[in-house]
């Protein structure tokens, strides 16, 4: 890994990050001030006003009443996915098949750097991007619960969640990542890259609608994902060690095909 690259990565695309970090802090201020520990029914009710199998495609079906369940169910459910998947995708590209695309990647290569040095770098400030959302957005959630609902908030489960949480959008910033490494011109990175992900997580969506779609949301990376279940003791040891072997064959798969292809530098 080259520090200086990585210093310089992060100067192209820190505003991208701070975006999101601020979209994701508003979200979770606005689930945050919609919680009401006393009058849940209105939550209930409001839930009725939709349809019920467009709330179970969004994750939005359980009723909970907790602060943190609360949260894993608004929150989790889709926005924190919805939202780094559209990151993951933009930074993917921009990381690896943009420079190549526009030929500002022959900058990177006249540098004493090797190729697999330049790209395992990349990828490392990919997953880096990611944890720093999620640990920024654990810190808000915790923050804003002291300060609005102290001690409501069960602060080892949902730092659980943001684990697991950060895996799923890892694997996804990697497939983006992989796509990126694999495609010289943009077009192909993007539509491989955000159309894989996107495609999952409609599978996810579809599945949950269903009783019988099981079958689809298994075979989504999502699948695995339950936020509501993370937050209520569930284990997942095993969930989590499929993301991290995900994670390791798409940033390996990347880093090979990568410094094994032709760039029309």
């Amino acid at each position: 890994m080259s520090v200086t690259l990585f210093k310089n990565t992060f100067k192209r695309n820190w505003v991208l990050l701070a975006i999101f970090l601020g979209v994701l802090s508003m979200y979770m201020t606005i689930m945050m001030s919609m919680y009401n520990p006393d009058d849940m029914e209105t939550l209930s009710s409001m839930i009725n006003l939709f349809p019920p199998d467009l709330m179970k495609a969004m994750g939005f079906e359980s009723i909970v009443t907790d602060l943190t369940g609360y949260l894993a169910s608004w929150l989790y459910g889709l926005l924190i996915l919805g939202f780094p998947l559209v990151y993951c995708v933009i930074l993917g590209n921009r990381l690896v098949a943009k420079m190549v695309d526009n030929s500002s990647f022959a900058y990177l290569l006249s540098t004493p750097n090797s190729r697999v040095k330049i790209i395992v770098t990349q990828g490392i400030y990919a997953l880096a991007s990611v944890a720093a959302l999620m640990t920024f957005m654990f810190g808000v959630g915790v923050l804003l619960s002291a300060v609005v609902f102290p001690g409501l908030l069960d602060t080892g489960q949902f730092l659980r969640l943001n684990v697991t949480t950060m895996l799923v959008n890892m694997t996804v910033m990697m497939i983006s990542f992989f796509f990126s490494c694999l495609f010289n011109e943009t077009r192909f990175s993007l539509l491989f890259g955000a159309g894989i992900p996107i495609v999952f997580l409609l599978m996810k969506m579809l599945g949950g609608v269903s009783e019988n779609g099981g079958m689809i949301k298994n075979a989504s990376i999502y699948g695995f994902y339950d936020p509501v279940k993370l937050v209520t003791g569930e284990s997942m040891v095993g969930v989590n060690l499929i993301y991290i072997a995900m994670i390791l064959v798409l940033f390996a798969g990347g880093v090979t095909v990568f410094s094994r292809k032709r760039l029309p530098l």
